[in-house]
């Protein structure tokens, strides 16, 4: 495995873009990097990238509607009533669609513009052809009126609600409109302003093209201090151990139990005494701290070309890893890629029916609804179903998704949790397994699953994480793991990802457009939008030929890669950028 082996893990940042160009237009060579690796990312740098996310997604949200006028423009106004309603039931954040007359009249409108006075649309922006208004309230929800010229007599007018642009607004940002008044903030009081003048100088600030938005996130000082579930302990127990009598034996309260593991806490009892004690004790093979984990908030012929909505404007990722040649060897059926993640959105048109049975490893349950949103995205990169007109391109687009919720809608979860989820994918029938996820400090528990799901040979993936740093996140720095790194658009190393010897290989990381919880689409940076470019590959090779072993396929994804940088493995991109029709063609050509 990894051609020497060693493979890891990401957190993503719930990030959002002016289109921005970040780096030179070649890959830095070593010198260069490592200049850029002497500290750990700064916050200025992670706000900017959050800034430039949400400017992107916000640009996504709104590109669905401009792009079906633009098209609307050289149609009859007479025939355009029935596109308009397909139009607003396709996407339910557009309120209301009308057309206006040279007299300001509304002759024709469906959904909120049947009640909108024509007086009360104007337009304050024009940009490409399309004119945007500033935010407007309607019962103290926001909402955006864009309009396009038709004809010398008629104009289009759309409504947009802005509602979904709050509900992804990270607790740390906020968006002012053209005239410099903030409309929406997060949370935080950091950026409870009201308007651009009183900004302070740290504060990170975007614009969005057309809109004149400014993006602005501050966020505090990250800490990096190792984190644990309180007066929790996982410990492994000698199988011939009746439980419930040890348990009561020593008044040790059993928070949660799945053979051979316990997770146990004891009322007044610091974790560190309960570990120590539990070492001593002759039923107990190891025990350790819960450990707190977090996302990582990606034959030559005629190219396959879907017709996804954002699949040639929006999808460079699938592009630069030359996935539209790929897909004329394989298109990923009859393979499952496990999500260990915060859950997926089952009610997703882009994911809904190629969901396979799930699992809650929080609540032991089958509930795996994502209320955070990352699972969901990772899963569309991953497998997004792909040429049905909607949406996005999945890597792997016939493959199913296994959805594992293993991070609360905080997207935080513990070790117990993930190393649950792991066992469950395995023996549930997962082929390849996805962990954008992780943690710096090793885990008995953890590493107990990898062996075992290694073991019955499901393929591992997961992300480098996003400090800039060498440390090793777990449980990407397992060997069994294939650990991956971020690039960008110019296929150099994103300023956040991290890297070291366990490093195996890179995939776009940076602003990656993918599904999202209600339906929606977002952009969002990190190692973790990384990852499952890896697993969706991986899953395009098992479909080719299921024979594959584990180690089969890293040494095939290694081994067929884009040398990044010097060398032909360093520690920043590992054996360079993935290549999916590379890799594809080396496995028919054997």
């Amino acid at each position: 495995m990894k051609q020497g082996i060693k493979w890891a893990i990401g957190l993503s940042l719930l990030l959002i873009v002016a289109m921005v160009s970040l780096g030179p237009s070649k890959p830095y060579s070593t010198e260069q990097l490592k200049t850029l690796t002497t500290d750990r990312v700064t916050n200025a740098s992670m706000d900017h990238l959050m800034a430039e996310d949400i400017a992107r997604t916000t640009s996504l949200l709104i590109a669905s509607l401009t792009g079906q006028m633009e098209k609307w423009g050289d149609v009859d106004v007479e025939t355009l009533t029935a596109d308009i309603a397909e139009e607003l039931n396709e996407h339910p954040y557009i309120k209301g669609i009308a057309i206006r007359d040279k007299d300001n009249r509304i002759i024709d409108g469906l959904g909120t513009l049947q009640t909108v006075s024509s007086e009360d649309i104007s337009f304050s922006n024009q940009y490409d052809g399309i004119l945007y208004s500033n935010p407007y309230q309607v019962n103290g929800e926001n909402h955006l009126f864009v309009g396009k010229k038709l004809d010398n007599q008629h104009q289009l007018i759309g409504d947009v609600d802005l509602r979904f642009i709050q509900s992804y607004l990270a607790d740390f940002a906020a968006i002012a409109d053209s005239n410099g008044t903030f409309f929406v903030s997060g949370s935080h009081p950091n950026v409870q302003f009201s308007a651009m003048n009183e900004l302070p100088d740290q504060a990170e600030t975007v614009s969005v093209p057309g809109l004149n938005w400014n993006i602005v996130v501050q966020s505090e000082p990250k800490k990096l201090d190792q984190k644990v579930y309180k007066h929790q302990v996982v410990a492994k127990l000698h199988s011939s151990t009746n439980i419930q009598e040890w348990a009561a034996k020593h008044q040790y309260e059993v928070i949660s139990w799945n053979r051979p593991f316990i997770v146990i806490g004891k009322e007044g009892v610091h974790e560190d005494e309960l570990v120590n004690a539990l070492r001593q004790d002759n039923a107990v093979l190891y025990a350790e701290p819960n450990f707190a984990f977090a996302n990582q908030a990606v034959i030559s012929q005629a190219k396959v070309e879907p017709n996804d909505e954002f699949f040639k404007s929006y999808q460079w990722n699938l592009e630069q890893i030359q996935v539209e040649d790929g897909w004329n060897v394989a298109n990923g059926a009859d393979v499952t890629i496990a999500i260990i993640d915060s859950g997926v959105d089952s009610n997703h048109i882009d994911l809904k029916d190629k969901l396979t049975n799930g699992y809650n490893a929080i609540t032991d349950t089958e509930d795996y609804a994502d209320g955070n949103g990352h699972g969901t995205h990772v899963a569309g990169i991953a497998a997004a179903i792909t040429n049905n007109v909607e949406g996005i391109a999945g890597v792997s687009w016939q493959s199913n998704i296994m959805p594992i919720k293993v991070l609360d809608d905080n997207g935080e979860g513990s070790s117990y949790a993930v190393a649950r989820g792991i066992y469950w994918a395995v023996d549930n029938g997962a082929d390849v397994i996805n962990m954008s996820l992780g943690d710096y400090y090793h885990s008995d528990v953890l590493y107990d699953a990898i062996e075992y799901a290694y073991e019955k040979d499901v393929v591992l993936i997961g992300a480098s994480g996003n400090e800039n740093t060498g440390d090793l996140m777990y449980p990407a720095a397992y060997p069994q793991v294939i650990t991956v790194a971020s690039v960008n658009e110019d296929q150099n190393r994103s300023f956040f990802s991290n890297y070291g010897d366990h490093v195996d290989v890179a995939a776009p990381g940076e602003h990656i457009p993918s599904t999202y919880v209600d339906d929606q689409y977002v952009m969002l940076s990190g190692t973790s939008m990384a990852s499952p470019h890896v697993a969706g590959l991986a899953a395009l090779l098992r479909s080719v030929n299921p024979s594959l072993t584990n180690e089969e396929v890293g040494n095939l994804i290694l081994g067929n890669a884009k040398q990044l940088g010097d060398g032909e493995f360093n520690v920043y991109y590992g054996y360079g950028e993935i290549d999916v029709n590379k890799t594809l063609q080396h496995l028919i050509n054997e």
